[in-house]
């Protein structure tokens, strides 16, 4: 019993790193990048463009949010079902099948959004989108933290020495 719980924690986190892994290179940057105006003037986005991105994101965000529900949902049935004294492989398997499902759903939403985006920027703007997303996620990850000035997120641990505030 205790090696099948092993077993599905093991193949939930590695079906969880795949999924993380391989949407990973096609993501946008964070945020309402289409407002930003020094991303606006790089990426040349013409008000239309801008316009027909806010309402592709704000339906696909609603669904997601939806579908990200259906998820917890699943997850929170999944480790009921682990966790459960009298331990039915089987309702394991089929919460299993379930969350996975819903993971996919979430993650087949996201990437119709990420599609439909593309299909309103042009090749060129396209490329100058993912070259900025991983410029941000390179100065986010330097290897001396991110640029001075930028301030980490309020529940990061503070610097041994390091100003209070």
């Amino acid at each position: 019993m205790r090696h099948t719980t092993i077993l599905l924690a093991t193949l939930g986190a590695l079906l969880l790193s795949a999924l993380q892994t391989s949407a990973k290179d096609f993501n946008l940057p964070p945020g309402k990048w289409w407002e930003n105006d020094r991303i606006v003037t790089h990426v040349e986005l013409t008000a239309d463009q801008q316009s027909l991105i806010k309402d592709l994101v704000y339906g696909h965000a609603t669904r997601m949010i939806d579908l990200n529900a259906e998820l917890e949902k699943s997850k929170l049935a999944l480790e009921n079902q682990v966790e459960q004294e009298n331990f039915d492989p089987k309702a394991v398997r089929k919460s299993f099948i379930q969350f996975q499902e819903a993971r996919r759903l979430l993650e087949a939403e996201r990437f119709e959004m990420l599609l439909s985006i593309r299909q309103v920027l042009t090749h060129e703007q396209w490329e100058k989108v993912l070259t900025l997303r991983e410029r941000l996620e390179q100065r986010r990850h330097r290897p001396d933290g991110p640029r001075p000035g930028h301030r980490p997120p309020m529940n990061s641990p503070r610097p041994p020495g390091g100003p209070r505030g």
